[in-house]
């Protein structure tokens, strides 16, 4: 047996490990320097549609959807408009030969048609478990996403036809789901919407503050009649507290008890405008949630 020749028959018979490594000349450098090693792996079973290019345990498949055996996915069901495109690496070999979207080390999976969220079990979120429809999943350990000059995440949805040619009547937005657990979902908050809201907050603190103020100084002014006066024996009603009592009473009407009801009126205002989720002033998104 030659040592360039690929081992695609090693799986976990120790004998044709054996056989090979006693015809090789060079032990040392098995699995080094781009040369075949002895290494097991998982051998797949194909369907009879199914086009493979392999090489080791790096897997081109390009046949009908397929999710597991060969009976599975819409291609397993026999649809038709349902082809596929599998790239993976590092197959189970707990799955006899099997996809296992869980279970292979990493996948690139282009379906026309798909329930993309079934094979890794993911929760719906706020966008759903789409049901035959073309998808995309890539799934490993860990994913990057590298651009020089910018990334977009951008949804269609309504306006645009679907895969299969139906209009599609609604947008989808774009969840950003830890741990696969979808039961505190909240919306993204706005920036420049957050901004405006704490705008409006930091007026209705100001306002508040002038109203206080002003009653401050009004009742300083009455304080201060309070502190000069006094009642001798016997003595008249004294005409400037009285004057004093009565112009604070008319200050403090018009500088803090009215204009504290307007400002009562902007924060319901506040609340309405931009706590609503149904304004257009609103600080959350509508589409787009992470918990």
């Amino acid at each position: 047996m030659s040592e360039d020749k690929p081992v695609n028959d090693i799986t976990n018979n120790p004998e044709i490990v054996q056989e090979y490594l006693k015809n090789t000349s060079d032990t040392s450098l098995l699995g080094r320097l781009g040369k075949h090693g002895p290494e097991p792996y998982a051998i797949y079973d194909p369907a009879q549609r199914e086009k493979i290019i392999t090489q080791d345990d790096s897997h081109i498949v390009l046949g009908g959807d397929r999710i597991s055996s060969k009976a599975s996915g819409y291609g397993g069901k026999g649809h038709s408009g349902a082809h596929m495109i599998d790239l993976v690496v590092g197959r189970d070999p707990h799955m006899s030969g099997d996809p296992s979207f869980r279970g292979d080390a990493a996948r690139v999976y282009i379906s026309q048609r798909t329930d993309i969220d079934a094979p890794f079990g993911l929760v719906a979120g706020n966008v759903g478990n789409p049901k035959g429809r073309s998808g995309v999943s890539v799934a490993a350990d860990g994913i990057r996403l590298v651009a020089k000059e910018g990334i977009k995440l951008v949804t269609m949805g309504k306006g645009e036809d679907s895969s299969t040619g139906v209009p599609i009547s609604t947008y989808g937005g774009i969840n950003l789901i830890a741990g696969n657990n979808d039961t505190e979902l909240e919306p993204f908050a706005k920036a420049y919407k957050v901004a405006d809201t704490f705008e409006v907050v930091i007026d209705a603190i100001e306002d508040l503050s002038g109203m206080v103020e002003n009653f401050i100084t009004v009742q300083s002014t009455l304080n201060m009649a309070m502190a000069a006066h006094f009642h001798p024996p016997f003595a008249a009603p004294d005409t400037i507290l009285a004057t004093a009592c009565g112009t604070a009473a008319i200050q403090t009407q018009v500088i803090a008890k009215m204009p504290l009801r307007s400002h009562r009126l902007k924060c319901l205002q506040l609340r309405l405008n931009h706590l609503n989720p149904a304004v257009d002033a609103w600080l959350g998104s509508r589409w787009n949630f992470t918990n």
